[in-house]
Formats: C-alpha cells, structure tokens, sequence
C-alpha cells in the first residue's frame, strides 16, 4: 500500500477541548436550538409570573435564571456531555498512528491496529489545527496538522473529500 498522509499524533486536553466544541456544534441542529429556546423562553415565563404573582423569591428568581440560560447556551444536554468529553481526556496523552493510502486508512492505537475504509467516513471537520474525522456520529479521529509526518495537512481534507465524496466543513474553533 503506497502511503499518502502519515500522521503520528497524540490525544491531549486542547485536542479534546477543541473536539467537544466540534462535537457540540456537530450535534446542535436547528430543531434542538429551537426546542431549548422555546423551553427556555416557557421557563423564564413561568419565573416571571410567579414573581409577579407572588414577589421575588429565590426560587422564582433561579427559574428565571435557568430559562435564561436555557434560551441563550447550548442546546438541553449537549453541555453537560461537552464537560464530560473535556473532563475524561484531562490525564489522558495517548498516542496514535495514522497512515493513509490509496483506498483505506490505519489506525494504531497502543496495543490494536483498525483498517478502516474512506467509504465509512460521516462527516470531515477542519479546524485551524485540527481534522476530525468522523467514522460514527458519536466518534472522530482527531489529526493535528502539526503531527503530519508525510504529506501535507492543507490537501488532505481535499484528499478526504476525493476519496471519501464527503465535503469537508471549516469550523474556526
């Protein structure tokens, strides 16, 4: 197999960090954005007539809060899955492999080795220092671009998109 890209890079906090925020946005379509702003705005509603039925309490006052929140953040559950992603990678420094060919990729992890297909390629997400590159809704290889030890990182989400059909999306995270 003639190799194209090889990448040997490595998990560390800022690659996850940048990989939640991927992921979060990835996840966050326009149905889940307005649901939350529509649940939001019912809460924050529902703070504001208890406080002018019954004066200000605390606990009218944190619903209002809570529906505030819930209108202008994340949609409900992608934040707290956001904390977790960052949370689990803080001691983790794992080390990969990558080399891509003609008509497939491997990945070497430490201790397995996985083939995988252009053809099973989801989504590509290319960030000014990273590629992710989804195999699974829920999961993406994550490529530095300055760990690319073979070929060059500013052709090969184009290369992707050759071998894959999949466009590549710019996300400036």
């Amino acid at each position: 197999m003639k190799l194209l890209y090889i990448v040997n890079t490595r998990h560390d906090q800022e690659a996850y960090r940048v990989y939640a925020k991927v992921h979060m946005e990835g996840r966050a379509t326009p149905i889940t954005k307005a649901v939350s702003a529509i649940i939001g705005l019912l809460i924050t509603a529902g703070g504001v007539l208890a406080v002018i039925r019954q004066g200000p309490k605390a606990l009218y006052l944190i619903t209002i809060l809570v529906g505030a929140l819930c209108v202008f953040s994340q949609p409900l559950g992608l934040w707290r899955m956001k904390r977790r992603l960052v949370k689990s990678a803080q001691d983790i420094q794992m080390h990969i492999d990558y080399r891509f060919g003609e008509e497939s990729f491997s990945v070497t992890y430490p201790g397995q080795n996985e083939q995988i297909s252009y053809g099973d390629l989801k989504r590509i997400v290319e960030t000014p220092n990273y590629y992710f590159v989804y195999t699974d809704v829920r999961m993406a290889h994550i490529l530095s671009k300055a760990h690319f030890t073979q070929g060059d990182a500013a052709s090969f989400g184009q290369f992707l998109t050759e071998k894959s059909g999949v466009p590549v999306f710019f996300m400036n995270v």
